[in-house]
């Protein structure tokens, strides 16, 4: 009689009852997200590039959502207008909604910076909708969820408050980035006005919580614990948030499987331990906040620049904040970035000289050179030639090609018979021909051979080039780019066919950008 009167009252309040909306029936992203595993130690540490394992996953074929027949299409929604990244707007002519789906779905950001860089792109370019796109808006979820899970709030938020977030699968991803960011208060308001949003009782216990309404959020917790809508698991740890100081003694809830986005948004605020494993990338914008302590910051902002997924300069910036508390790891970072700092600032090119190949190095072996070059560019750039040692040379050179800045690399790279320099030379000045010397190395030849062939180099470019010829240029560089994902450790055949495929769909700059990334960002011997 209590479960049939609790149930009254959540119908009345217009919240669910599980026998009528069955929390597994509900694609909540945050319900999906999956436990992590440990990552394989590799040259960069446990934080290897690529290692983390996916942490969200794809709509299941059985998914069934409803719409309105005026519901608008929103799966040409972008941050990227045609003319910010050289893309058609007809990017998948000819192209299903549920194959552009698939190919997100199934595929995060990898290989060298600038081939990660392109595939974030095509997820923020602003496009004609697929063909058989709808207002279930499959597509604009899929590429939410990619950036989501590939550590991008930032985007995935705008992504996301491109459109009024009356829909119920957009609200709850853009649930989960507030929880992340710390910004959900407006949209728990939002919740709180318009529960339906929201099939799930614990976020509306967090959020009545969070506004300031605990009596009302206790009494939620204890219907929904009534009626079987809140698992033991969930009161457990719901309780736990509401009135901490009763638990204080009580054994450490285990961790739950997986762990949710509100799980550890409230295992967090009540101090419970974290997984021994890595964290997903999207659950790193808790330690990488302002406020959070320095050195959990610095290796969470470390990681996300690592993986693309923040811009170099939040990082350096939190290098500069504060000073080193100690020795080693990353304080040894932070004091680099500072002792550099101090050199450029007082016009010590000696010290400059002297610091830098240190400096590179320990940023080549962190994964992060690139990062390191485009900080640096302008200041290095401005440096006197004449008077820099051959090696520093040689280091401030390849550094501006990585930073995309040619012209200045080319200055830096004297005239002579070295072959190495002059090739990227050739590569600075976007010759059309390049140097074919003896004793080239494998990746020089694909370098060279994928940036002047005028044919499909193999069969496997020539049925991808046959996309782009019938116009399909988004799956063509999606196809392209998994090429590329073995980093500057790529096949050089497949390296070969991808910077010939980048061209023909009329990426030549992102083609020579991802050859210079792939020749300078080799792990040292």
């Amino acid at each position: 009689m209590r479960g049939l009167f609790s149930a009254l009252i959540l119908v009345a309040l217009g919240l669910p009852v599980a026998a009528d909306a069955p929390r597994s029936a509900i694609p909540w992203l945050s319900d999906v997200l999956s436990e992590p595993v440990a990552p394989p130690e590799g040259s960069f540490g446990p934080f290897a590039p690529g290692s983390v394992p996916r942490t969200v996953a794809p709509f299941a074929p059985t998914d069934i959502q409803t719409s309105a027949l005026d519901d608008p299409v929103r799966d040409g929604n972008g941050l990227l207008t045609p003319a910010k990244t050289d893309l058609p707007l007809d990017l998948w002519k000819g192209t299903s909604a549920l194959r552009v789906r698939r190919l997100f779905e199934t595929r995060r950001p990898s290989g060298v910076p600038a081939a990660r860089d392109l595939f974030r792109t095509l997820l923020m370019a602003q496009t004609e909708p697929p063909i058989g796109a709808s207002p279930e808006n499959r597509v604009l979820l899929a590429r939410i969820d990619v950036l989501m899970d590939s550590g991008m709030l930032v985007e995935a938020e705008a992504l996301l408050t491109s459109g009024a977030l009356t829909d119920p699968a957009l609200f709850r991803r853009a649930f989960d980035v507030g929880l992340l960011t710390g910004r959900a208060d407006d949209l728990c308001a939002q919740l709180r006005e318009s529960p339906g949003l929201s099939p799930t009782l614990p976020a509306r216990v967090y959020c009545l919580a969070r506004l300031g309404d605990w009596p009302a959020a206790s009494l939620t917790l204890n219907l929904g614990r009534d009626v079987g809508t809140i698992t033991e698991a969930e009161e457990a740890l719901l309780a736990r948030f509401l009135d901490p100081e009763i638990y204080e003694s009580a054994p450490t809830l285990p961790l739950p499987t997986p762990l949710t986005t509100l799980d550890f948004i409230l295992r967090e605020a009540i101090a419970l331990p974290r997984p021994t494993t890595a964290l997903p990338l999207a659950f790193l914008a808790v330690d990488a906040a302002d406020g959070s302590p320095l050195k959990a910051r610095l290796e969470a902002l470390e990681r996300l620049l690592r993986e693309g997924a923040i811009p170099p300069a939040q990082l350096f910036d939190a290098y500069r904040d504060a000073t080193p508390a100690a020795s080693g790891g990353v304080w040894d970072r932070m004091a680099m970035v500072r002792d550099l700092d101090r050199a450029f600032a007082t016009a010590d090119a000696a010290a400059v000289m002297t610091q830098l190949p240190l400096a590179d190095a320990l940023f080549a072996d962190l994964g992060l050179r690139k990062p390191f070059a485009q900080t640096y560019a302008r200041q290095l750039a401005a440096l006197p030639r004449e008077t820099a040692p051959t090696d520093a040379r040689r280091i401030v050179a390849e550094l501006l090609l990585l930073a995309g800045e040619m012209q200045g690399a080319a200055a830096w790279l004297p005239e002579n018979n070295d072959a190495i320099g002059n090739f990227y030379r050739a590569l600075a000045e976007n010759r059309l021909q390049l140097p074919d010397t003896p004793n080239q190395s494998p990746v020089q030849k694909a370098v060279r051979q994928g940036l002047t062939a005028l044919s499909a180099p193999s069969e496997a470019a020539a049925r991808i080039e046959g996309r782009i010829t019938v116009g399909q240029i988004g799956e063509a560089l999606i196809l392209t780019l998994d090429l590329l994902s073995g980093g500057a450790e790529v096949d050089p055949g497949d390296l070969t066919d991808a910077l010939y495929l980048l061209r023909t769909a009329g990426q030549e700059p992102v083609a020579r950008q991802i050859a210079i990334e792939t020749l300078l960002l080799l792990p040292r011997a």
